[in-house]
């Protein structure tokens, strides 16, 4: 199995750029581990400074061969469920904008409005406020 990759200059450059600066540890690892390949090292060199398997390493130079970039960026799309519905922040943010309220406050009233407790904590429903873009001191954020 051959595992040589050719890059041209605008490649090298964004794979640089993502081996920096991606926001994903394991897409920064698969960028560095293909520069390394361009330039020459060994897939044993690039595992071992890595600290990943030879496979992952051949992996890596088969899905840039097939998809270049793009192939690099994948394997994100799993991970732990939301703890609240879309639903639930929606009627969050309806008691939140309708009046001034601490969070506390917003929360017993989503509880009533959805006849159960929160599935989450508190500081949850607060993030999700925040992430859905409701901004107020009671919540936290300024």
């Amino acid at each position: 199995m051959k595992c040589r990759v050719k890059l041209v200059k605008a490649e090298e450059i964004t794979l640089q750029e993502m081996a920096i600066n991606h926001r994903f540890k394991n897409t920064r690892r698969r960028a560095t581990g293909v520069l390394m390949l361009a330039r020459g090292d060994k897939p044993k060199v690039v595992c071992a400074a890595l600290g990943v398997s030879d496979q992952a390493v051949y992996n890596w130079a088969h899905a840039w061969r097939i998809g270049g970039i793009c192939a690099l960026m994948g394997g994100h799309n799993g991970g732990r469920p939301r703890a609240l519905p879309d639903e639930v922040v929606a009627v969050a943010l309806e008691i939140a904008r309708a009046e001034p309220l601490t969070l506390a406050q917003i929360a017993r009233r989503v509880e009533q409005a959805q006849a159960q407790a929160l599935p989450c904590k508190i500081e949850t429903l607060g993030e999700d406020l925040k992430r859905a873009g409701f901004t107020s001191s009671a919540t936290g954020s300024r």
